[in-house]
C-alpha cells in the first residue's frame, strides 16, 4: 500500500509545485490589481514587487504607472520597457513609455510615431442601430428662415448670454463692397440673454464692430477663466482668387475699454484655420484646418496655450479622428471627450463623440437619434454641470436653414446581469472586470453620452452565504462561508446624479473543473464511488481510491475538492440522509487529516433528496381507482370524513387513484389497512414508484461524487 502512495506522490509532485507557484502568483496579481484600482498604491506596489521577474507583461503597465505617479519616471520606464519591446504591447503602452522618457527627446518621438501608425485596440461596444434615446429636442425661439449656428454660452456682467452666428446685418455690409467673392452668405456673431431653466434666449442682437467686422465672423468659443473669446473671422488680406480666407482671432473681454479682435499666429496664408474650441482643463485650443500635412480635407488640430499669450505648434489629432473627408466643429468636454462632425459619404455632417484613451488616440462613436438626422448635425456644446446641451441642425423639421436646438441632459441608468465564479476557500477578488465595466459598455451602446459622467455601484441586497465588500467603482471582494452552497448572489444599482438604475443581479457560482479538464493521470481518482445497499465501509472497499485522493491533493497543494453523497430511495428519508452524511464525513475526515489545509476538502450528504419524482413515502394506502374524477372526489370525501387527509393521483393508465395515506414501513401501512377494513372500506397497499427501479438504477443513486473546485 505504501508503494502506491509513493508512486502517486511522485507522479504529481513536479506539476504540483508548479501549480502552487502559479496560483500564488495569480493571487498576488489579483490583490495588486485590486489595490491599484482602489488607489491604494503602496499596497499595490508591494504586491507587484513581490512578483519579481514572474510579473506578467500586461501587469507592468499598472506597475509602471505607480512609479510615474510617485514622480519616478526613470524607474517607470525601466519597468515598462519589457512590455513595449514585446509583441504584447498596445498603442497606449508606447505613449506611456514615451511620456517617461524625459531625457531622450529622440527616443520619445520615435515611440510616439510608432504608436501613431498602429490601430487603436479594444474599441468600446458600437452603438446599437435603430434605437433612440430619451432626450427631447427643443428648437430655440430665435431661429429664423435663414441660418443660425455655432452656439455656446458665455457669462458677462453677471448674466448668461447665448452666443451664435447669424446672417450678417445690413449695417455691416456697406464697407464690404465687391472686393471679395463668397459663394455663401456672410455671418456675424450675435448674443441673446439666456435662461437656463426654460432653455430659451431673448433679445438677440449683433455684437458691435470691433468684435464683429464687415467680413465673416463666427463661430466662436469662450475661455471663461481668461475672459477670452476665440472666433473664426475672414482674414483681412486679398488672395489670388479674391476670395475670403477664414482664420482664427482672439478677443479679450474688458468692460472698461473697447477691444479689437486680433489674429492668432497659428494661421497660415492660403489655408483655412477655423472653428475654435477651448479646453480649459488641459489649456489647449482645438480647431479645424485644411493646412498641408493632414489626412485630407479639413482636419482637427490642437495647440497648447502657453504663457505670455503664446501658442505651441499645431498637433494633428491623428488617424482615429481625421480621414480623407472633412472633420469640423470640435468641442471638448472635460478634456477627454471630443464632439465633432464628419462629412459622410452622402455629404451630410454626421455627429461623433470621441473618447480619449491616451495622447492623440481616441475611440470614436456615432451619436444616435435624436442628435443624428438626415441633414447636417454639428456644433455641439454642453454646460460644465452637464445639465443641458446645444447643437445646430438643418433637419427638415426646422424653421429655416441651420437652426439652434437645446435639450436637457436626461440619460437613463441601466445595467446588465453579471456572472462570476469563486472557490469557497479563497476570497474572490474582482477589480478591472468589475460590475460597472459591463454596465458602462451597455449604457454607451444605447446612449454614448453616458460616457460623460461618473457612476457608482450601490449595494441593494447583500450576499446570502458569505461576506461582501462592494466598492463604489464596481470592484468587490467576496468570501464564501458556506462551501457546500453552489450558488450565491447580490444585487446593486448604478447610481449617478441623474438617478439610479433598476436593481441588477450579480450571480456567483462555485467554480468547478470538469473531469475531462483534469490531468489525465488523475481523472480516474475523482470518478464517483458506488456503494452496496446500506453499506458505508468505504475505507475497506475503497481505501485505494481515497488514498489516491490524498496523494493528488498533496501533490496539488492548491487543489480544492467538494464531496456530495447520496443514497437510493429505499428506507426512510431521515435514515438515508444520515447514511449519506456518514459516508461523506468518513472520506472528509480521512483525507483532511492527511493533507495541509484540511479545509480544502468539504461536502454534504443529501440522502435520497435528489431522486426525480421521489415525493412520497415507501408504502401507499390506496382507497380506490376510478376512471371518472367525480367518483374519485366522492371517495375522497368519505375518507376525509373519517379523519384521513387523502390526495388524488393520476396513474399511467389514466385512472384517478385515491391515496388515503403513506408510511415508511409495511407494518405501519398494514395498521391503517386493518383500521379501514374494520369500518367496511376496501383498501390496499402499493409500493411507491421508487420500488419499480431496477437494482442498477438504485446503484447509480448510491454514490459519492467528487468535484474538483480548483486545481
Amino acid at each position: 500500500m505504501m508503494k502506491i502512495k509513493y508512486l502517486l506522490f511522485g507522479m504529481f509532485f513536479c506539476q504540483g509545485i508548479l501549480a502552487q507557484t502559479t496560483v500564488e502568483d495569480n493571487r498576488t496579481l489579483e490583490w495588486a490589481d485590486y489595490y491599484f484600482m482602489n488607489q491604494e498604491y503602496e499596497k499595490a506596489l508591494s504586491h507587484y514587487s513581490n512578483l519579481g521577474a514572474s510579473i506578467p507583461l500586461r501587469s507592468r503597465r499598472n506597475f509602471s504607472k505607480i512609479y510615474a505617479h510617485n514622480g519616478q519616471l526613470q524607474k517607470a520606464a525601466q519597468i515598462l520597457r519589457p512590455l513595449v519591446d514585446s509583441d504584447s504591447a498596445e498603442v497606449k503602452d508606447y505613449y506611456y513609455f514615451a511620456s517617461y522618457l524625459t531625457n531622450n527627446d529622440k527616443l520619445r518621438d520615435e515611440y510616439r510615431q510608432k504608436a501613431i501608425r498602429l490601430p487603436i485596440e479594444e474599441s468600446p461596444q458600437s452603438p446599437k442601430s435603430n434605437r433612440s434615446t430619451f432626450y427631447q429636442l427643443q428648437p430655440l425661439s430665435l431661429n429664423t428662415e435663414d441660418s443660425e449656428f455655432g452656439t455656446h454660452i458665455i457669462d458677462k456682467n453677471n448674466a448668461n448670454y447665448l452666443v451664435y452666428s447669424q446672417k450678417q446685418s445690413s449695417k455691416y455690409t456697406k464697407g464690404l463692397g465687391k472686393k471679395f467673392l463668397s459663394n455663401s452668405p456672410i455671418y456675424n456673431l450675435y448674443q441673446a440673454k439666456w435662461d437656463s431653466k426654460t432653455l430659451q434666449a431673448q433679445s438677440p442682437e449683433a455684437f458691435p464692430l470691433g468684435l464683429n467686422s464687415v467680413f465673416q465672423d463666427g463661430p466662436s468659443s469662450w475661455d471663461a477663466e481668461n475672459r477670452v473669446l476665440y472666433l473664426t473671422r475672414s482674414a483681412q488680406s486679398r488672395l489670388k482668387h479674391k476670395t475670403v480666407q477664414l482664420d482664427l482671432y482672439k478677443w479679450t473681454f474688458n468692460a472698461s475699454q473697447k477691444q479689437i479682435a486680433k489674429p492668432l499666429p497659428i494661421n497660415i496664408e492660403g489655408y483655412a484655420t477655423i472653428h475654435p474650441a477651448v479646453s480649459p482643463q488641459n489649456q489647449r485650443l482645438y480647431f479645424a484646418s485644411d493646412r498641408p500635412g493632414g489626412f485630407g480635407g479639413m482636419d482637427l488640430y490642437y495647440v497648447d496655450l502657453l504663457e505670455n499669450e503664446s501658442y505651441g505648434s499645431p498637433v494633428n489629432l491623428g488617424p482615429d479622428i481625421n480621414t480623407e473627408a472633412d472633420e469640423v466643429f470640435p468641442f471638448l468636454f472635460q478634456a477627454d471627450y471630443l464632439f465633432f462632425s464628419q462629412k459622410s459619404a452622402g455629404g451630410n455632417l454626421s455627429p461623433q463623440l470621441a473618447i480619449n484613451t491616451v495622447d492623440v488616440r481616441w475611440h470614436v462613436l456615432d451619436l444616435p437619434a435624436p442628435f443624428e438626422s438626415d441633414g447636417d448635425d454639428f456644433s455641439f456644446w454642453f454646460n460644465a454641470q452637464l445639465e443641458y446641451g446645444l447643437f445646430t441642425s438643418n433637419r427638415d423639421s426646422g424653421k429655416g436653414g441651420d437652426d439652434l436646438y437645446a435639450f436637457k441632459f436626461t440619460p437613463e441608468m441601466m445595467g446588465v446581469e453579471d456572472h462570476y465564479s469563486y472557490n469557497p476557500i479563497d476570497t474572490l477578488i474582482v477589480s478591472q472586470k468589475g460590475i460597472l465595466k459591463n454596465d458602462n459598455a451597455h449604457m454607451r451602446s444605447y446612449d454614448p453620452l453616458t460616457a460623460l459622467f461618473p457612476k457608482e455601484a450601490e449595494l441593494v441586497e447583500d450576499v446570502h452565504h458569505g461576506s461582501l465588500k462592494l466598492n463604489s467603482n464596481g470592484s468587490f471582494l467576496y468570501k464564501n462561508t458556506a462551501p457546500i452552497k453552489v450558488k450565491d448572489s447580490f444585487a446593486y444599482a448604478v447610481k449617478s446624479k441623474y438617478g439610479k438604475s433598476p436593481t441588477i443581479k450579480v450571480l456567483l457560482r462555485r467554480s468547478e473543473v470538469a473531469l475531462e479538464e483534469l490531468p489525465q493521470d488523475i481523472q480516474k481518482t475523482f470518478l464517483p464511488i458506488f456503494y452496496e445497499f446500506d453499506k458505508s465501509n468505504l475505507l475497506v472497499d475503497f481505501k485505494d481510491r481515497v488514498d489516491a485522493v490524498v496523494a493528488a491533493m498533496k501533490a496539488q497543494p492548491e487543489m480544492i475538492v467538494a464531496l456530495s453523497s447520496y443514497t437510493d430511495c429505499r428506507g426512510t428519508k431521515d435514515y438515508n440522509l444520515k447514511l449519506s452524511q456518514k459516508r461523506n464525513q468518513t472520506i472528509i475526515d480521512y483525507v483532511s487529516q492527511r493533507i495541509d489545509k484540511g479545509d480544502r476538502i468539504f461536502g454534504e450528504g443529501y440522502g435520497e433528496s435528489t431522486i426525480a419524482e421521489n415525493h412520497t413515502l415507501d408504502y401507499l394506502i390506496i382507497g380506490g381507482s376510478f376512471e371518472e374524477i367525480t367518483n374519485a372526489l366522492d371517495q375522497q370525501k368519505i375518507f376525509e370524513a373519517l379523519g384521513f387527509t387523502s390526495q388524488i393521483k393520476k396513474t399511467e393508465g389514466n385512472l384517478h387513484q385515491v391515496i388515503v395515506g403513506q408510511t415508511n414501513t409495511f407494518v405501519e401501512a398494514q395498521k391503517i389497512i386493518n383500521s379501514l377494513s374494520e369500518k367496511g372500506h376496501r383498501v390496499w397497499i402499493n409500493q411507491c414508484d421508487c420500488f419499480r427501479l431496477t437494482e442498477e438504477e438504485h446503484l447509480q443513486n448510491r454514490r459519492t461524487d467528487f468535484k474538483v473546485i480548483r486545481l
